[in-house]
């Protein structure tokens, strides 16, 4: 970092606020809830929706954003992105309805959608050099991490001392320095002649919705067939986004990218880690405030085990990534997120204090270890002018992944009576173990046989 140029830097605080600001309202809110739940007397589903209505727009419009930075340029996209999220943060802060509340979240995602494949395009772009920009992508990725570990306690005192509107005011200065600092600091970023596949993003867009609804729904509902009609829609909405992608001129989804096997594996163990860890942190958030009666400041100093490792781990794991492969990295992370949530699953309410954060920092180290390498393996594998496009993908993904997480989490845990809920939460623990491992085969299979180098 120390030969780094002024402009450089700049470039680095700007996108990695991009990333902080998307991570930290995830953090904050989740701390919130029992203040939401009280102030819009609202239930389990509601609180479900306060967290999709941001991540379902996120994930839906991602690989669009991407597709958007390419077009029109990584910076200009980048700078919009912020726009929307600043604008859609002051629109929570104003919020004296649950549906106003939730459809600000969702101009909130459409920001985040455009903020976070920039900003690794941004640093594809910006940093030739493999080592600096496998550092930037370790520090991008560290910031979200920070942002894990700050949010809770950060949201609890803002949200005991000044009300759960503070929480979405703190993203207007962040959001107003990062525009000023891309603006003034980045090149006019280089631009690809590409057509926007209106038609795949309307249908992907339906799927992910549908899919949503439905799994947030169960939780109040059950498997009825509302919700299994929803399901249904997902699927009908999948096949003809699939089928339509073969024949568009210009698709979402171009062949090489559907067929680059190491850019699936790694898109899914980025949905399989959000999936995992925000349900965990959705059912958690709810077991210690209406199961263990904590305030916001207690509950946000509860999540610090798990999130405080977050960001060491990222940036170890980055040191060592220079001596060791990705494959190996991402294996051992996953076995170690394994491990803690196997002992999760046996989680009951008088559990010790170091049973549960002992398991709770193993599945933060073992989260925060394997997405450095997984990020860059996904940058090695594609080509420069499908960088912001297969940026989205991942994190289209990953946030997909999220929102089904919240969504099978908290059906799992609807009925919140004791018994019910530790058995529900369990269930979760146990799915999260099912999907590392087939993650971990899965990565065996096709990393290991492309032999990526080390250095990306």
């Amino acid at each position: 970092m120390s030969t780094m140029s002024p402009s450089l830097k700049a470039i680095q605080f700007a996108t990695c606020l991009g990333f902080l600001v998307v991570q930290l309202d995830v953090s904050v809110v989740n701390v919130g809830l029992g203040s939401l739940k009280v102030a819009f007397n609202t239930d389990l589903t509601g609180l479900e929706w306060v967290i999709n209505s941001y991540a379902l727009v996120f994930a839906a419009l991602l690989i669009t954003g991407g597709a958007l930075g390419d077009k029109f340029g990584a910076r200009n996209i980048f700078t919009w992105g912020f726009v929307f999220f600043t604008l859609g943060s002051i629109g929570c802060d104003l919020a004296n309805s649950m549906s106003m509340l939730t459809t600000m979240r969702g101009i909130q995602g459409l920001g985040a959608a455009l903020l976070v494949p920039t900003s690794l395009t941004l640093i594809r772009i910006s940093f030739a050099d493999l080592v600096m920009r496998r550092t930037a992508v370790a520090l991008w990725g560290a910031c979200g991490g920070i942002a894990l570990a700050a949010g809770p306690v950060l949201g609890g005192f803002l949200i005991q001392y000044l009300g759960w509107r503070s929480v979405f005011l703190i993203n207007v200065p962040l959001g107003l320095l990062a525009i000023f600092l891309i603006q003034r600091y980045a090149s006019p970023s280089p631009r690809v002649n590409k057509k926007i596949d209106i038609f795949g993003q309307v249908s992907i867009a339906i799927c992910i919705a549908a899919l949503t609804y439905g799994l947030t729904e169960t939780s109040a509902e059950g498997w009825t067939g509302g919700t299994l009609g929803m399901m249904f829609t997902a699927a009908v909405f999948l096949v003809v986004f699939a089928i339509t992608q073969r024949f568009v001129r210009f698709p979402m989804l171009p062949a090489r990218l559907a067929k680059n096997k190491v850019l699936a594996t790694t898109a899914l163990c980025g949905a399989v880690i959000n999936l995992t860890f925000y349900g965990t942190v959705f059912d958690l958030s709810i077991y210690f405030q209406s199961i263990l009666h904590y305030d916001a400041i207690k509950t946000g100093l509860s999540f610090i085990p798990l999130t405080a490792v977050l960001t060491i781990s990222t940036l170890v794991s980055s040191h060592v990534a220079k001596k060791v492969s990705d494959i190996r990295i991402i294996i051992t992370g996953f076995s170690v997120q394994i491990i803690g949530f196997i002992l999760l699953s046996q989680l009951i309410e008088n559990s010790s204090w170091w049973f549960l954060n002992g398991a709770l920092m193993m599945v933060g180290i073992g989260s925060a270890m394997s997405v450095p390498s997984i990020t860059n393996s996904m940058l090695a594998s594609v080509s420069q002018h499908d960088a912001g496009m297969a940026s989205g993908l991942m994190a289209s993904a990953r946030q997909l992944g999220g929102v089904i997480g919240v969504a099978l989490f908290g059906a799992m845990i609807a009925h919140t009576g004791l018994i019910n809920f530790s058995s529900g939460m369990a269930h979760g623990m146990w799915l999260s173990v099912f999907c590392l491992l087939l993650c971990i085969m899965v990565n065996m299979r096709v990393l290991r046989r492309k032999s990526l180098p080390a250095q990306g």
